[in-house]
């Protein structure tokens, strides 16, 4: 095959999915994958660059896997050995991500309030680019900009940032042991203008 014909196939893979996500009805909330690298499951299937994903489904990365995708005017990336499920109330509009392990790193539109829901705390977000490690006694959490508001049992605290306001978590079992400041850690600049670039827009560090 050609280096052009070869060239040409791969925009067409890249494309599909966008194609797709517009053209079938009922789909205005599917999400367009950007970037899928390594063992990427959706609902324990693996995944191609033409699958769909909607509300409801279980999004998992294995050992190197990786996963970047938007939902409107929001994008998200999952880093390795994540999983993490996309809730909607209604089927249309997603209000909530619900972050089961691993990395996440989001940034969102200005608009409704939404949330990233974990098995220790939920963060309310609007306008917003944020990074979470989940793990089994630890959670980091990065406001990178914007404003966001953190629950985790009695603990109630919010977050504004221009350029990273990072904190870890202490857990024991469901009880919170102890929360203090952090640097920024397995996320980085150029991954936030890779997800705002998705969406046509820059990282608010960047902007005039």
């Amino acid at each position: 095959m050609s280096a052009k014909k070869i060239k040409r196939r791969n925009f067409l893979i890249n494309s599909a999915g966008i194609g797709l996500s517009l053209m079938l009805p009922g789909m205005a909330n599917a999400a367009n994958i950007h970037e899928l690298i390594g063992k990427v499951f959706i609902n324990n299937k693996k995944a191609e660059p033409t699958s769909i994903i909607h509300p409801g489904d279980l999004v998992t990365t294995g050992h190197g896997g990786r996963i970047s995708f938007s939902v409107n005017k929001d994008a998200f990336m999952l880093k390795e050995r994540t999983s993490m499920r996309i809730e909607s109330n209604d089927n249309f509009f997603i209000n909530s991500l619900r972050l089961l392990t691993g990395k996440l790193l989001s940034v969102f539109e200005k608009g409704d309030d939404r949330k990233i829901i974990t098995s220790t705390a939920t963060i309310g977000i609007r306008g917003t680019g944020c990074f979470l490690s989940v793990m089994p006694y630890t959670t980091y959490f990065c406001t990178c900009y914007g404003k966001t508001q953190l629950r985790a049992q009695d603990l109630r605290e919010e977050f504004e940032a221009t350029h990273h306001n990072a904190h870890q978590l202490d857990f024991d079992g469901m009880s919170v042991m102890g929360m203090h400041a952090m640097r920024v850690i397995d996320h980085s600049d150029d991954e936030l203008r890779q997800l705002e670039g998705y969406v046509g827009r820059v990282p608010f560090f960047d902007r005039p």
